[in-house]
């Protein structure tokens, strides 16, 4: 994959120097940007220049504020012909070292903006700066219609593709006004952005910062307000963001329109039957999660949906699906194993790739695990698996996930015609309230996902027949 680094510049004499020699270290092109400095900055950057080749600088001649030069700086990266456009400040308080880690995710997400997340530590950011970031980041979130961490980090990786769609308005005034703004106008392209944390610097002998917290909230959030206005207040954004989130974490941007229209729908139907309907879906949940066996023969995969990592390691029930399958592929040489999941969460590795290194810890081969790095839930994760299984020619096929998950997995598998034979986690269904309230969920989700496909056939509406079957 080929990438440049912007680093926009304004008076950083003391640091220009030590970031720009290490992101040397990590990218083919670099690319120096100085907006108009009254100190040593682009004379410091010249004389580097003089003695590596893969560096680029750029002088503004005036200060012109930092969307027109990073927008100045991205415009000299398209020439090249890169993929994508990682930026990063000039002041020292982001990493170059984790280029890297940028460059890995969007191979496996490539149409997507990657920003650097810092506010997982709050107790190392200034807190004046952390509330003003969070302040900003609700506003941006609803803007955009889906969850964002760090909407104010400058350490970014920009597709290509994206950038040679903005027309931004980069007047000085609109300096940092300008990150923000083009992750409401990447979200209009469908176009949607994804966090790996990173770590929050702020030396204390740094220079003050050019954002003025108070002020540059303000023109951001105005930029914000009529964005909104002119959408007429965006109310899916804000349920996504609300509702949604709480409802399916950072899964919620998938869900869209029509699927709002259809948890509204599903509602309204439990509301008209007095919860019969629901019941039923949550008779047939916990009677899948208490009789489905857990050992399979005759199979010559396993598909094993993912799970939300945390700390970018597998949490617990992700760890159940991993043991059984371990067991599984342990016993039955000739077995194989689809492991589904991109990123999802602030995770910076898949969850695909999290199982994989899993099982390998474990002393199955890497021959025997295919993995899927794009899809986020479980829907996609089984409209995924059946693009593979139908390029693998396999029908023999067992769906490996926890026992209160089974039922709805095999529904989704089966709107995508995939038959599979269920395979449960854990040996035996617990009555513990965690399992019960995972069941009293899933149930709900079953109802929903019905409700959907039957609207969706019975109206046909291609939309939302493509996504579900």
């Amino acid at each position: 994959m080929q990438i440049a680094v912007v680093i926009p510049a304004f008076n950083e004499q003391r640091s220009i120097v030590d970031v720009a020699t290490r992101a040397l270290q990590q990218a083919d092109h670099v690319i120096v940007v100085d907006d108009g400095s009254s100190d040593q900055t682009l004379a410091l950057a010249q004389g580097l220049q003089k003695t590596h080749s893969k560096l680029v600088v750029l002088a503004n001649g005036q200060n012109r504020g930092k969307a027109a030069t990073l927008w100045a700086g991205m415009q000299y990266a398209e020439k090249l012909k890169v993929d994508a456009v990682i930026t990063l400040d000039g002041d020292g308080q982001h990493c170059p070292e984790d280029i890297p880690r940028f460059i890995q995710t969007a191979q496996q997400q490539p149409q997507t903006i990657i920003i650097g997340a810092r506010l997982a530590d709050k107790s190392a950011i200034p807190a004046k700066r952390y509330y003003a970031n969070k302040f900003a980041n609700f506003w941006l979130s609803w803007a955009a219609g889906y969850v964002i961490d760090d909407s104010q980090s400058g350490f970014r990786l920009y597709p290509s593709k994206l950038i040679r769609q903005l027309t931004p308005d980069i007047q000085r005034s609109k300096s940092f006004v300008f990150e923000s703004e083009i992750l409401i106008s990447a979200a209009k392209l469908n176009i949607t952005s994804i966090p790996i944390k990173i770590e929050a610097i702020y030396n204390a002998d740094a220079r003050p910062s050019h954002f003025r917290g108070v002020t540059d909230i303000l023109l951001i959030t105005r930029m914000v307000a009529w964005s909104l206005f002119s959408r007429g207040m965006h109310p899916l954004g804000l349920f996504n963001i609300t509702v949604m989130h709480a409802l399916k974490g950072k899964h919620s941007k998938a869900i869209g329109a029509d699927g709002f229209a259809m948890l509204l729908l599903s509602t309204l139907i439990i509301l008209l039957t007095g919860g019969l309907s629901y019941l039923y879906f949550l008779y047939k949940t916990l009677r899948m999660a208490k009789n489905a066996p857990s050992y399979v023969s005759d199979t010559e995969i396993l598909l094993l949906p993912g799970m939300r990592l945390k700390k970018n390691n597998v949490n617990k029930l992700y760890q159940q699906r991993l043991d059984k399958a371990e067991e599984l592929l342990s016993s039955q040489p000739d077995l194989k194993i689809i492991i589904l999941g991109g990123l999802t969460g602030n995770a910076s590795i898949t969850e695909a790739q999290a199982g994989k290194n899993y099982l390998t810890n474990k002393n199955i081969t890497s021959d025997r695990i295919i993995t899927e790095h794009q899809s986020r839930h479980t829907l996609e994760n089984l409209k995924y698996s059946k693009e593979l299984i139908n390029e693998m020619r396999i029908t023999k096929i067992a769906l490996l996930t926890n026992r209160f998950h089974l039922y709805r997995a095999l529904t989704l598998a089966r709107g995508f015609k995939l038959y599979a034979k269920p395979c449960a986690a854990k040996n035996i269904f617990l009555y513990k309230p965690g399992n019960i309230l995972r069941v009293l969920t899933e149930a709900f989700f079953n109802h929903w996902y019905t409700v959907g496909k039957a609207y969706a056939f019975t109206t046909k509406n291609k939309k939302m027949i493509n996504r579900i079957s």
